[in-house]
């Protein structure tokens, strides 16, 4: 196999990330050692040899490949932080809509509601408020540092950012079903629309984490 192929090889095996991001790192990375290796063809080099010196230049594989994972972290982070600014409100106003159209099945807890309730709901629904804000701040600083710094230094920050936003998301939902499951279980599912939507933004709220903490350290995905 040539040199350069068993490269971009040997890097595609030890990256992990989404797919469209990461092959435009390995074609990047192909197109690069191409060129060096097509200078060293026209300085003289045999075609092997050029390639060889090529993958050389380029750097060790350790180390490249921890670099472009970052790299996938950071997108992966970046693409977490959106879905966070636009679902999370999304979820927001479809279960106030369910609930203000489930009126009627409402209507049966019309009795007092106890003052700690109306605490821990009002704190939900600071926690869910902020969550998108926190995402916010975290677009806007992968935006800013990516003007001045590598990949890693500005996937740290991110990282931050997501961890943040993912669990004041994840704290709002605990608050809203553990609160009212203490008050009065039955209202966790007072209609179809409320239940579909409580467990779709739990799914949601699930699937993020597991893609954040599958990407957030470079080191994971990289063969020793």
């Amino acid at each position: 196999m040539r040199a350069i192929e068993a490269y971009i090889g040997d890097l595609d095996r030890r990256l992990s990330g989404p797919a469209r991001a990461k092959a435009d790192l390995l074609i990047e990375a192909r197109d690069g050692l191409h060129d060096a290796a097509e200078a060293y063809r026209e300085g003289g080099a045999a075609a092997a040899e050029a390639e060889r010196r090529a993958v050389a230049d380029f750097g060790p594989i350790d180390l490249i490949a921890r670099a472009y994972q970052a790299e996938l972290g950071l997108r992966r982070d970046i693409r977490v932080l959106w879905e966070l600014i636009v679902g999370v409100p999304v979820f927001i106003f479809a279960w106030d809509l369910a609930r203000v159209l489930s009126s009627d099945e409402w209507s049966r807890y019309a009795g007092s509601t106890p003052a700690w309730y109306l605490r821990a709901i009002g704190a939900a629904d600071t926690a869910a408020a902020l969550s998108p804000a926190v995402a916010i701040g975290g677009v806007i600083i992968a935006r800013l540092l990516s003007r001045r710094a590598d990949g890693a230094a500005t996937a740290r920050p991110v990282s931050v950012s997501v961890f943040g936003a993912l669990g004041l998301n994840l704290l709002a939902l605990a608050m809203y079903s553990g609160a009212t499951g203490l008050l009065e279980p039955a209202r966790l599912i007072i209609s179809v629309p409320c239940a579909v939507l409580s467990g779709a933004w739990i799914l949601f709220s699930m699937r993020l984490t597991v893609a954040a903490r599958r990407h957030r350290r470079p080191e994971m995905a990289i063969a020793a």
